[in-house]
């Protein structure tokens, strides 16, 4: 169906405030704002004070320019397919489009130094802006990931003080938990258990998966950093996971895995599959040859399609 006959269905009544549309669209707040900043949708209207209001026609078109994203369009692409098929009611589109040039190396450069000004509110905007011109997976794997990694390096090399390196971490977190949340089912293509190693901290890289395998309809139980062995082991006889996906980042916590891996082929059937990956492999990729279980791959939208392969080939 052309978009204006689609989106004409639906009342033009200002009703919904912004947490209500982003529980109704699973879209994050951030995201469908940065729409409206740069291409003029949404349109809410305004309260008296100031807040937005957003009518069912609105919520229908964020959802439309949701799916066309998650079909593989940028947000500028579904933003044109939207101007050709529709009339003169959505005319004003034609000079709402922004086509000015954005490269990763430019956001990556202002989001690093946002993150280490300790400048929440210019890093939610760099973010709300990458959200709105690429699809989520691509804003984290080529924005966020090359950003943290150069921000860790930075502090590993004494430029960077362990304040501003925390304050980083716990903001990106803090989007991820939130996605996580927002996109989590209780029933899904089938349950994976995502973690870290017994001594691993740095969980970024694992959360990450856990919200790309949510967004692929797996149902995730997270764990969280520094899972210890008896206890993973405990939850996963309770739980009986379809896979266990562990994370390391260095060559000590890997080595943990190799524990965990062998410990996880004698339990009792059900017994699970288990995947590993992490900053550690990608780095030293030997570390794989001993390793039982599976290598996931080098960053997080290669793991969800290895998980898929790995599962559909087990049943």
């Amino acid at each position: 169906m052309a978009p204006q006959h689609f989106l004409s269905q639906f009342s033009d009544k200002p009703r919904y405030n912004t947490k209500a549309v982003a529980q109704e669209t699973g879209v994050p707040a951030d995201t469908f704002r940065a729409w409206e900043r740069r291409y003029g949708v949404p349109r809410p209207q305004r309260t008296e004070g100031g807040h937005r209001l957003y009518s069912e026609r609105d919520i229908a078109t964020i959802r439309w320019l949701r799916d066309r994203t998650a079909e593989g369009l940028t947000i500028s692409q579904a933003i044109a397919l939207m101007i050709e098929g529709s009339d003169t009611s959505l005319s004003w589109l034609n000079t709402a489009v922004d086509t000015e040039p954005h490269t990763w190396e430019r956001m990556q450069a202002r989001m690093i130094a946002a993150l280490t000004d300790f400048d929440a509110t210019r890093a939610e905007q760099i973010l709300g802006e990458a959200f709105a011109l690429y699809p989520l997976e691509d804003v984290f794997l080529k924005l966020i990931q090359p950003a943290m990694v150069e921000i860790g390096e930075q502090w590993h090399a004494g430029r960077l003080s362990v304040t501003a390196e925390h304050f980083a971490t716990q903001f990106i977190r803090r989007k991820l938990s939130s996605l996580f949340n927002t996109y989590n089912v209780t029933e899904g293509r089938g349950l994976v258990v995502v973690g870290c190693a017994p001594s691993e901290q740095h969980d970024l890289g694992a959360l990450m998966l856990a919200v790309f395998l949510v967004r692929h309809g797996w149902q995730v139980i997270y764990l969280g950093p520094e899972v210890p062995v008896k206890d993973l082991l405990d939850a996963v006889q309770h739980i009986q996971p379809d896979l266990v996906c562990l994370s390391a980042s260095t060559t000590e916590t890997a080595t943990q895995l190799l524990e965990i891996g062998r410990a996880l082929q004698q339990l009792p059937p059900p017994t699970p599959l288990f995947g590993y990956g992490g900053r550690a492999f990608n780095l030293n990729p030997v570390l794989t040859h001993k390793m039982p279980g599976t290598f996931l791959g080098r960053d997080a939208q290669e793991a969800v399609e290895n998980v898929a392969s790995l599962l559909s080939r087990s049943r």
